[in-house]
């Protein structure tokens, strides 16, 4: 064997370069820490193989200085109280999780979101709602901040241009806000992996909610919009006026939950179903007739009673909202208004007036709020112990009250 001595002096750390007898490749031997290394060089011209075994000499000495330093540190740990202990391992744990680059792309984020392990599971109305809400922050990003292609790119700066873009596109405070949460949420799920350190829809604020209800329709509202409510809408709206359902329930009611032999809806609202209370609705009069006129119509596997205004709400929800708005105001109803101190517009009329409707008009009537309250479904498990059951003949009742003062 040959043996060229890479440094000049002898010491523990000398590189020498060699050939075995009969290899192409040069090899190199250093002396580490008392350990004998030899290693091919894979090169068998000399000044590349010189070259590459300084390289290498140089990736073993920092890879023994880590372990030194590594060594040294935990000992010093054992020396420390427990109080010292856990905050110098927190300080290192935030340093590493600065310094490893963790990326995940706008494009995954979502997919990784939705595969989260959480307490509840997420309804497909709500996974719906986060995708469309998610796509058109990353379609904003791409074309606003081209560069920002990772999670961990996204600045407070980005989060509130997007909602500025929004707010001017007319959505309501409370929408504002709701959206925030959401985004709190997605960034907190992924956190870890995609390397954050903040939060940054933490450092938006939330607005101050001016919160004004939805009023109950005038005879002469409810007049003009059975004037013009033709197919699906006509059915919708005559199921929120008898039924006193919120959108979502009245947009997605199956005929499973219509008994037409005990003349019943029985639903479990979407927004209470954590009390696993269904409401009980006697069907009658105009809406049974109506209902039992789609019926003779029904395709054979028709899950929905309105397969499109069912699809739509599951699909994009705020989508079938504005479509009712938008009926509305054809129908002649100003649904919005100014208000004052307020620059923006509030809405005041909505499907929901109907439920204030037929809440307001029960009562006007003197149907017990315990008859309302179980048609309606009402949303506090307290009030539901307190409350008295209501009779199948108080509801009939308040149904027939209802079409008397309106349907007449």
């Amino acid at each position: 064997m040959t043996y060229l001595n890479l440094n000049q002096k002898e010491n523990e750390n000398v590189v020498r370069l060699f050939k075995k007898t009969g290899s192409r490749n040069y090899y190199f031997q250093i002396m580490l820490n008392g350990k004998r290394i030899v290693e091919s060089t894979r090169m068998s011209n000399l000044k590349d193989a010189a070259k590459r075994a300084e390289e290498r000499c140089m990736e073993l000495k920092l890879n023994l200085n880590y372990y030194f330093y590594l060594e040294k540190a935990i000992k010093m740990l054992g020396l420390m109280s427990p109080e010292e202990r856990d905050e110098a391992l927190k300080r290192s744990i935030e340093e590493l999780n600065s310094i490893i680059v963790k990326n995940v792309t706008l494009e995954e984020t979502f997919g990784l979101f939705s595969k989260k392990p959480r307490k509840r599971s997420i309804s497909k109305r709500s996974y719906v709602v986060y995708q469309s809400l998610w796509e058109k922050f990353t379609e904003f990003i791409r074309k606003n901040y081209p560069e920002a292609k990772y999670l961990s790119d996204i600045t407070r700066a980005m989060a509130e241009k997007y909602l500025y873009s929004e707010w001017e596109k007319g959505i309501t405070e409370r929408t504002y806000n709701e959206r925030i949460t959401k985004f709190r949420t997605i960034f907190s799920a992924l956190a870890e992996e995609a390397g954050l350190r903040k939060n940054v829809w933490h450092q938006v604020d939330k607005m101050t909610e001016g919160h004004i209800s939805k009023r109950p329709f005038s005879k002469s509202q409810i007049d003009a919009i059975f004037r013009i409510a033709e197919g699906e809408m006509r059915t919708l709206c005559m199921i929120g006026l008898y039924t006193g359902l919120r959108l979502g329930d009245a947009a997605t009611l199956k005929w499973d939950e219509i008994d037409f032999e005990n003349s019943v809806i029985s639903r479990l609202p979407n927004k209470t179903k954590k009390l696993r209370k269904n409401v009980e609705i006697p069907l009658l009069g105009g809406l049974r007739s109506e209902l039992l006129r789609l019926k003779a119509l029904l395709q054979k596997d028709e899950i929905y009673v309105l397969p499109v205004m069912a699809e739509k709400y599951m699909t994009n929800p705020a989508s079938l909202s504005l479509t009712v708005q938008a009926f509305f105001q054809k129908a002649g109803i100003e649904t919005m208004i100014v208000r004052d101190g307020v620059t923006r517009k509030s809405t005041v009329y909505g499907f929901h007036s109907f439920r204030h409707s037929f809440v307001s008009l029960c009562a006007a009537n003197g149907i017990p709020m315990n008859v309302v309250m179980e048609l309606v479904g009402h949303r506090s498990a307290m009030v539901h112990e307190i409350y008295q059951h209501a009779s199948a003949e108080q509801k009939i009742k308040a149904i027939n009250v209802i079409e008397k003062e309106f349907l007449a």
